[in-house]
């Protein structure tokens, strides 16, 4: 089971996790599944009545306090659907989320930046590269990946070689995409100690 902070499980995909994890140990507890999909016990044992009903799943009583549950063909069956329209939402969720990345990717190509350097080894910068590497018209080059922290230097990034911040002198370079939230303004404020080009400075999350 794959944990996502980002998204707020719904009743469907709760139904999918239940299932998914029925599956998985027949010997599960209700308090157990309360605290993977984040509701109370008392609900879960309303999930699992009605997932009987249904003929979802079956429940063996070894004793007062010991339950067996099985996931029946039935059930099989509604979690791979379950399973295909989770998929189909998530699909329509990232196609949106890469198109608002090719459109930042597409805007600063016509704006003339074509050789660029990203700044932070981080999630943003192998997502940028992912995006670039998936898709052919996009007609960019990332030179190379600055981050301050020097484990980091030398290593690959998807496509991309790790360098320190010296390094950006030796880089013939259109200008350089910020490509770390968290320390954003850290980099621009080293950027302009060190008299970058100002015009050349580019950063992702300013994009509208």
């Amino acid at each position: 089971m794959i944990h996502n902070s980002f998204f707020k499980p719904t009743a469907l995909y709760r139904e999918f996790m239940i299932l998914d994890l029925i599956e998985k140990d027949k010997n599960i507890t209700q308090r157990e599944i309360s605290l993977e999909i984040g509701v109370v016990v008392s609900m879960v044992n309303n999930y699992l009545v009605e997932y009987q009903r249904k003929g979802y799943i079956n429940r063996i009583y070894l004793s007062t306090k010991t339950v067996e549950y099985f996931v029946t063909e039935k059930g099989n069956q509604r979690k791979k659907l379950l399973n295909i329209e989770y998929l189909n939402e998530s699909l329509k969720v990232y196609n949106s989320a890469k198109k608002n990345i090719v459109d930042f990717l597409n805007q600063i190509i016509q704006s003339g930046f074509k050789k660029v350097i990203l700044y932070g080894a981080g999630e943003v910068a192998e997502i940028l590269l992912q995006t670039i590497l998936l898709d052919n018209e996009i007609d960019i080059e990332v030179l190379g990946v600055i981050d301050d922290d020097v484990k980091k230097t030398n290593k690959m990034l998807v496509t991309s070689k790790i360098i320190q911040f010296n390094d950006i002198e030796t880089v013939q370079h259109d200008g350089i995409l910020i490509s770390s939230f968290a320390d954003k303004d850290l980099i621009i404020s080293k950027l302009s100690k060190n008299k970058y080009d100002k015009e050349k400075i580019l950063n992702f999350f300013e994009f509208k």
